[in-house]
């Protein structure tokens, strides 16, 4: 360590005795601080492909959680308007050292409706008053930065996408309370691209700001879903609304979630109960 620092402060010609103007402590002080900070880290340091094969050959569960949506990987997302990193569910594998045959289940996580913050582009993109509901019934406020999302309709292209990128063997569907009391609903099923018809997202940034959305409508519902718990006991434009998600995009919903609460999810399946 003190060589490598030694390193540092010759690069950047650092006094070792300090520099308490500009908040510089002395070189001995950072090494010794350094050092017990280390002290701390060192039980959490390892390989961590080894330790997930010995869990993995240990039969436990390993449950790996993406931290962005699909539209911000540095490869397959909304260039540029993306992270610097993949988000794809395959990062999983690449970024821990576990053979990719290992993901036994991959869960897709969506909105019942489509999201996105900052800059970007958004076909089904809201400038409405159901926009500013959605918003508002669905809590769009980034956690951390407070910083209002965008909301628009569902995008079954952008969907098609996701699941084609990422291989997901089940959905599970979030905030579908948000849509209580909206009639009608629109999906949005293809793009119109000057002659052409979309079914899928274009690899082509130029071509993302001219996509037109072509609109399927759905019939609502009044009834509060925040008590079903269980998929069968959901109002019938409700179930309707599922089923054309699953059928489109041909991948069972495994969860629907009907409130902001734990438990208020209406469970169809465990994807990852032995056996599944």
């Amino acid at each position: 360590l003190s060589r490598r620092l030694e390193r540092v402060y010759a690069f950047r010609q650092l006094p070792r005795d300090g520099d308490p103007e500009n908040g510089l402590p002395p070189f001995d002080d950072i090494v010794e601080q350094l050092l017990e900070q280390g002290m701390k880290l060192a039980p959490y340091l390892g390989d961590v492909s080894c330790a997930l094969q010995r869990a993995r050959q240990d039969g436990k569960n390993i449950l790996f959680e993406g931290a962005q949506g699909t539209f911000l990987d540095v490869d397959h997302g909304t260039y540029p308007f993306v992270t610097s990193s993949n988000t794809v569910a395959a990062n999983a594998a690449t970024g821990t050292g576990v053979g990719p045959h290992y993901l036994e289940q991959i869960a897709g996580i969506f909105k019942a409706y489509t999201t996105r913050v900052g800059s970007g582009p958004f076909p089904t993109e809201l400038d409405d008053e159901i926009g500013a509901r959605l918003q508002e019934q669905g809590g769009e406020f980034g956690a951390t930065t407070g910083r209002a999302r965008r909301c628009g309709w569902l995008d079954l292209p952008l969907l098609r996408t996701a699941v084609r990128l990422n291989g997901f063997t089940h959905l599970c569907l979030t905030k579908l309370d948000v849509l209580t009391g909206i009639d009608p609903i629109r999906i949005c099923t293809a793009y119109r691209l000057g002659d052409q018809l979309l079914t899928e997202l274009p690899d082509d940034p130029d071509a993302l700001e001219q996509l037109e959305p072509v609109y399927e409508e759905l019939p609502g519902w009044t009834e509060d879903l925040r008590e079903v718990r269980r998929r069968d006991d959901l109002p019938e434009a409700a179930a309707q609304y599922i089923a054309r998600i699953e059928a489109d995009l041909d991948v069972p919903i495994a969860l629907v979630s009907v409130g902001p609460g734990r438990s208020e999810n209406a469970g169809v399946w465990d994807p990852f109960a032995p056996g599944s």
